[in-house]
Parts: structure tokens; sequence; C-alpha cells
């Protein structure tokens, strides 16, 4: 299985883990103790509440395409919504430049 996790804050710029296992139950309980890998020992000890959000069939092949995409937020049911809302401003923004580029053009 693949496991996003995503923090109640950032850790530096860091608001989600990915990882993979077979037995998710085990592996959360490892991370609620700080083992297991370092950022979830690092976020343990920074005091950072954390929760586990998605879980995907698949193994480490399937973790690492999904790490390999850089953009947890797209993914996680907490940060999606503003993920979108950021998306959504940027196309936006996008696109009011190449009218203003168009009409200084056209004149």
């Amino acid at each position: 299985m693949v496991y996003l996790i995503c923090f109640n804050r950032p850790y530096r710029r860091v608001r989600h883990y990915a990882g993979s296992t077979d037995h998710i139950a085990p592996r959360m309980k490892e991370h609620a103790r700080g083992h297991g890998a370092r950022l979830m020992e690092v976020i343990t000890e920074a005091g950072i509440r954390w929760q586990l959000v998605a879980v995907w069939k698949g193994g480490r092949k399937e973790e690492r395409l999904f790490k390999n995409q850089k953009n947890s937020a797209r993914y996680c049911p907490v940060c999606r919504p503003a993920y979108l809302a950021r998306r959504r401003a940027q196309v936006a923004t996008r696109e009011a430049r190449r009218r203003e580029a168009e009409r200084k053009e056209a004149a």
C-alpha cells in the first residue's frame, strides 16, 4: 500500500509524507513513535501532529512514481481545496496577462 500523511502545519516547506508498506497499522504506530522515516522522526521531535489522509494500492514502485510528481497537495483531501484555489488564481492571472498583452499589441 502507498499512503499519504498530512501534517497539521508545515515543517520548513514540507506538508506531506508519502510511504509504502504491506501493514499499515504497525507502520503508523512506528511513525507515531518517530521511527521508520527520518522526516517522521523530525516531525515528531518538532511536536507537529499528523494524520493519515489517503491509502492506495501499490508498493515501492508506485510510491516512487507518486513522489516523483512532487505535488502531494493535489492528492491530499485536506489540502486539495486550497491547492485548487491557488491553481485557479494562477490560471486567472496568466489569462489576464495574456489579454493585456493582446490589447496592447492591437493598440
